[in-house]
């Protein structure tokens, strides 16, 4: 089975647990990236320059700080004398609290002893020690002076060389060639898709990933219609009803995408998802999203998600549907991925080779024929030749600081924090945009717009990364008391909003009726709909305890007592913790929350439109209020120009032949931002694109 990189759950675990001020989902403090720190991408080379400098001295004196991201901000704080290291400070306080945040104290101690940055790092705290090795090589050439050349070089190469010049290898650097008929790079969920459905078909596949093992996160897919989503009476969309949800799709994408692309995927994802879920023979399906598992499943069991439908809740009738079309597999999705891989290992057509970096696509006469390969285990290369075609599924560039500037400025400039744990075998992140220069040297397009997923999940969310009643649309008032938007909106839009606010920050107002509200909401990504009255999560479904969309009593009871929520019994004290250090925006607020309850006492909502069915004046003490801040980017969706077929295209718009492309790498699916009215369509669509590109490559 494939080894798991740390989860989702762990990661936010890990940042709420180190984090100086509460860490959520929703509200967590931006890490700053500048062009004069390191990422944690750097490997151990990247040390050896200042720890050849560090043995032979020659230290201005003082104390110097560097700072490198790991899982989050890592600083470190060392002090020198003429000729010496002389006391070395590690802050981990932002890492995962029981792996980065456990080695701080051991790594200065070994940099110490060693007067070098270059120590080993520590077992299973790769990000951490990476970033702590890089931090502190920054300190010591800062003490010898050599670091502004180094930050200038990086400063000036970052946003305007992202791309950089392809690498000059030919068959003299290779010590072999291997030959196959289909070539995939990467190994995620659309490479996995991809390695299977070709090799099912007959065809030899060579796969290459830069991890030890599969890499995926999460589990939510999108799924229209199909045996599996016949256990919950789901597959009854009709073709009107899936043209309207592609239409939807693409208008939220603002017609920069292919609707051939999205209507292909929609008309056959129910049959392809059922050929996803097949290998895994144990998975347990949930007869509700909340129904008890038994125990020899809790490891591999999928949900329907919003089943049933709150009884207030008609899609048919939202101005932003979120389809009852998704499921997700829970704890995540690692036993049916692998389950996956394992089965296509099974046909014996597969050659796997992790710890690889694809570097260079091999071109003869305007057609893809291979790649070389760089073998990071043995510290060489080896050429590929793939005789029907090479498929691209190398993931997004999220954590390539120079890629993200250059597409998506918005996310650095708004102080985005990326979500994203997956790193190869030499310690750096796996979404660094491999694939994306690989196509563009080779003479691939990149499609113009790209679609950052920074969907909102509420305020003051608990260690789970769930907000206190996730963008559930109560009354929101911006830092200075002001109401701003109509609250009723989907998760993508509620942060495209509060982007726009001073400090980036707002604040959610719900009062002692919540329960009976609740029910109301729209069922959608993040938002809470449903309430259950448990006293505390022993008495929720076994094995199944929490989900988003559920609140009960000890929840809002847990936010208050940790500080993710503030309570009041009147609205004057209320806008007091809301606003301690401002009277102005505390008499705003009281004027907002009048008009807000006016509005809602007249049902209609004059000021921004919001429903009626979602406005309550706030008059039932207690009252609460939870802060939002900006979310969490999980990906950068934008890759190069496809087609329905995964097709890649030349400047000119002409296929390029034989380059194939299949998940966050394949252009032309979203734009602008991530349509979230239908919940794990980016899951949905790498998979089926990797099904797709498999089939197609393997039929030449």
């Amino acid at each position: 089975m494939a080894k798991q990189p740390i989860s989702r759950r762990d990661f936010i675990k890990g940042m709420a647990a180190g984090a100086a001020s509460v860490a959520t989902l929703g509200i967590l403090n931006a890490c700053e990236y500048s062009t004069s720190s390191s990422t944690a991408a750097a490997s151990t080379g990247d040390t050896s320059a200042a720890a050849t400098a560090a043995s032979s001295g020659g230290y201005t004196p003082g104390t110097y700080s560097a700072t490198a991201t790991g899982i989050g901000e890592v600083t470190v704080t060392m002090t020198f004398d003429e000729t010496s290291i002389t006391d070395v400070q590690i802050d981990v306080s932002n890492e995962t609290a029981d792996i980065g945040g456990a080695i701080g104290e051991d790594m200065a101690a070994a940099i110490l002893e060693a007067q070098s940055a270059d120590i080993d790092g520590v077992s299973g705290a790769t990000l951490t020690s990476n970033a702590i090795r890089t931090a502190a090589a920054d300190c010591i050439s800062q003490a010898q002076g050599t670091a502004t050349a180094a930050a200038e070089e990086t400063s000036s190469s970052s946003s305007d060389d992202w791309l950089g010049e392809e690498p000059d290898i030919t068959d003299d650097d290779c010590s072999e060639t291997l030959e196959c008929e289909v070539l995939v790079i990467g190994c995620g969920v659309a490479g996995v898709a991809a390695v299977r459905a070709a090799a099912e078909e007959g065809a030899q596949v060579i796969a290459i990933e830069k991890g030890d093992s599969p890499q995926c996160r999460s589990g939510e897919y999108a799924v229209i219609n199909g045996k599996v989503q016949a256990n919950w009476n789901r597959d009854y969309w009709t073709k009107e009803q899936i043209n309207s949800i592609c239409d939807f799709h693409v208008q939220e994408s603002c017609y920069k995408v292919k609707q051939a692309i999205v209507n292909k995927w929609a008309n056959n994802i129910g049959d392809v998802f059922d050929w996803w879920v097949e290998p895994n023979t144990s998975l347990y399906i949930a007869p509700e999203t909340r129904s008890p598992i038994p125990d020899e499943s809790a490891d591999n069991f999928l949900i329907p998600i919003f089943y049933p439908l709150p009884e207030a809740y008609d899609w048919t009738q939202e101005r932003f549907p979120c389809y009852p079309t998704s499921v997700e597999f829970k704890p995540d999705q690692s036993v049916n991925f692998n389950a996956n891989m394992d089965a296509a290992v099974a046909t014996g057509n597969v050659d796997a080779h992790y710890g690889c970096f694809a570097e260079k696509l091999i071109m003869e006469d305007g057609k893809c024929v291979g790649a070389y390969i760089r073998d990071a285990n043995e510290g060489t290369y080896f050429r590929v030749n793939a005789s029907k075609g090479v498929i691209l599924a190398t993931g997004d560039y999220s954590q390539n600081e120079a890629m993200v500037q250059h597409f998506c400025p918005d996310v650095i400039e708004n102080g985005i924090t990326r979500m994203f744990t997956n790193v190869d075998v030499e310690g750096n992140f796996t979404n660094m945009g491999d694939g994306i220069k690989l196509g563009m040297w080779a003479g691939a397009q990149v499609q113009q717009s790209h679609a950052p997923m920074i969907h909102h999940m509420g305020g003051g969310a608990d260690l789970e990364g769930v907000g206190v009643m996730g963008i559930a649309g109560f009354l929101n008032l911006d830092l200075n008391g002001k109401r701003f938007m109509n609250e009723d909106l989907p998760g993508q839009q509620i942060e495209n909003q509060i982007e726009l606010q001073k400090d980036r920050k707002s604040w959610q107002i719900f009062d002692a009726n919540w329960p009976e509200q609740l029910p109301y909401m729209p069922a959608e990504h993040g938002g809470a709909c449903y309430y259950e009255d448990y006293a505390s999560e022993d008495e929720a479904p076994a094995n199944n305890a929490t989900y988003r969309n559920y609140k009960s009593p000890y929840q809002l009871e847990a936010a208050v007592e940790d500080g993710r929520c503030v309570t009041a019994n009147t609205l004057e004290e209320l806008v007091a913790l809301m606003y301690p250090d401002d009277e102005d925006a505390q008499e705003t607020a009281l004027e907002s929350i009048e008009r807000y309850n006016e509005l809602a006492e007249e049902g209609f909502d004059e000021d921004f439109g919001k429903t009626a069915s979602r406005m309550w004046p706030l008059e039932n003490p207690p009252y609460y209020a939870d802060q939002f801040e900006t979310a969490l980017l999980l990906v950068i969706i934008g890759g190069l120009e496809s087609d329905e077929n995964c097709h890649t295209y030349d400047e000119n718009r002409n296929i390029i032949p034989g380059l194939y492309v299949a998940g966050n790498i394949q252009g032309s699916r979203f734009a602008a931002e991530y349509p979230i009215t239908l919940k794990g369509v980016s899951h949905s669509m790498a998979m089926y694109y990797g099904y797709v590109a498999g089939k197609e490559v393997a039929s030449l």
